[in-house]
């Protein structure tokens, strides 16, 4: 209902009668929750109500809603987070369809045995980042006039040529000492830089400004140092194809392993 909503006309009629939906589900729900909470105990003993993560999400996104309501019109930022909050709802489903509570149950299971990998692969990119610091702290500034190396060669202004001989565009551009968006200056900005690389998202593109790099506080020269595209080659093959393609098949086999479970105490096998 949230989705349906007129986010421009606070006051519609559209709104309205959405808001009518939204006091019935929240009722029926609380009703719902309430009787359960009834039934099983609320958390004294064993298969009590709130003893039930999937049991607490649904308190959780029911008491969104309550409070919500309580405050009505009300224009406090914290109001309206709570109102945004209200597309948990679709959570619930959660708690009632077997198959999807398996799937988050598989979820927690991986997340809490995978602490080795990741804390390997934390480990592979900080080595990775303090290599590259190494390699090329201080090397990716530039002039925008390409025609100055150096940060005290580059002040003043600079003519720019535009356009074709018959229709020649000059304007005149002050000189600009900037350095790379993602660099190797220090081992929190390799990490972010080796992030992007991993991600196979515009990584070329910082190849090309490593492979330019000349020295430090130095402008890039083209092609100068080629050789450094091992570097990220071997990071590639490690971080992004080794690495993840390890902790993806951990996650399958543990939801192979949970899914094992259900045949645990079936006369049938699982190929059955």
């Amino acid at each position: 209902m949230l989705a349906a909503e007129d986010p421009l006309h606070v006051n519609s009629d559209r709104n309205k009668i959405l808001n009518y939906f939204d006091y019935f589900f929240t009722t029926v729900f609380t009703v719902e929750i309430t009787l359960k909470a009834v039934a099983y105990g609320l958390i004294l003993h064993k298969g009590s109500f709130c003893r039930s993560y999937f049991n607490l999400l649904d308190v959780l996104v029911v008491s969104v809603s309550l409070i919500s309501f309580a405050f009505g019109n009300e224009t406090f930022s914290v109001v309206k987070i709570l109102r945004v909050l209200r597309v948990l709802r679709p959570l619930r489903a959660i708690n009632r369809a077997k198959g999807l509570k398996q799937v988050i149950q598989c979820i927690f299971v991986a997340v809490k045995t995978i602490g080795n990998i990741l804390l390997v692969t934390f480990l592979l990119n900080f080595m990775f980042a303090v290599i590259g610091v190494q390699l090329l702290k201080g090397k990716f500034y530039r002039c925008n006039d390409e025609s100055k190396m150096t940060e005290d060669e580059c002040r003043g202004q600079y003519v720019v040529y535009q356009g074709s001989e018959t229709g020649m565009k000059i304007t005149i551009e002050d000189r600009i000492w900037e350095n790379n968006e993602f660099n190797f200056d220090d081992v929190a900005k390799a990490m972010l830089s080796l992030c992007t690389v991993s991600t196979f998202e515009g990584w070329p593109k910082l190849l090309y400004v490593a492979i330019d790099s000349h020295a430090e506080n130095v402008g890039p020269i083209y092609n100068h140092n080629p050789l450094v595209a091992i570097y990220f080659i071997v990071y590639i093959i490690i971080i992004a194809f080794f690495m993840v393609n390890i902790f993806v098949g951990f996650v399958i086999v543990t939801f192979q392993s949970e899914g094992e479970q259900e045949f645990k105490n079936c006369e049938l096998d699982k190929n059955q």
